[in-house]
């Protein structure tokens, strides 16, 4: 009976060995085992993935402009508006001779400018021709008769400190001035000298009414014949 004994209590000890070996081995086995959450997608190694970035990042032209975009934006508009300011032109015509005066009205209508007209008075060089006055007024009408023979234009001057000298005429070109000076002098033979000054005219003024660029101004001025105009032009920046 002892060995019966003996063995039974053998066994059990074994069977609860057993047990805590099996245990231990099924604590093993049940730890946790990573894996992504659920709602992930999980990727196949032949599977391609989408770019992320797409989903993420902004395009840059569609990134809000910030506060100092704002104002660099400002100031350029205007850079811009002063730039095509300065290119404006406010011009005033003087003209001294009518006839200069209505060639260029004709000239600006052509163009489809509209202006206004003012009148104005201010000096301006002159350049008289004559020939000096001889000893008597007598002998001053006998030059003016021989010039006429000649067809050349003379009178005589009367009064002041000019008095008995032979006027050949008024020019507003010095260039022109001395063109004739040489050419009455080859005619009659005589001396012919030119007293420049400035004498108070009247002019009239030509305004536009609106603002041109200086490349259509430009285009205006070539349409004029400046070689036989009495003109002068401001290109007044508006």
């Amino acid at each position: 009976m002892k060995w019966l004994f003996l063995v039974m209590v053998l066994g059990n000890a074994g069977f609860v060995a057993w047990q805590g070996f099996s245990a231990a081995d099924a604590g093993v086995l049940q730890q946790p085992v990573y894996a992504p959450p659920v709602s992930e997608r999980i990727y196949l190694v032949g599977e391609v993935r989408p770019d992320e970035s797409d989903d993420v990042v902004t395009p840059v032209e569609q990134q809000p402009l910030t506060e100092a975009d704002k104002v660099l934006a400002s100031l350029q508009r205007e850079v811009d508006k002063v730039s095509t300011e300065d290119d404006l032109l406010c011009p005033i015509v003087t003209l001294e001779r009518n006839a200069d005066t209505l060639t260029v009205m004709d000239v600006l209508r052509q163009q489809g400018l509209a202006f206004s007209e003012r009148k104005a008075t201010g000096k301006r060089d002159k350049y008289w021709l004559y020939i000096s006055a001889p000893a008597t007024a007598e002998k001053a009408q006998d030059i003016v008769a021989a010039l006429k023979l000649k067809r050349i234009d003379s009178y005589v001057i009367s009064r002041g400190d000019m008095k008995n000298r032979i006027s050949l005429g008024l020019f507003s070109s010095k260039d022109r001035a001395e063109q004739a000076q040489a050419s009455i002098s080859e005619q009659s033979g005589m001396d012919v000298n030119i007293y420049a000054h400035q004498r108070e005219v009247g002019l009239t003024e030509l305004l536009l009414a609106e603002p041109i660029t200086s490349e259509r101004w430009e285009s205006v001025m070539m349409a004029l014949d400046f070689s036989k105009l009495l003109i002068k032009i401001e290109k007044n920046p508006c």
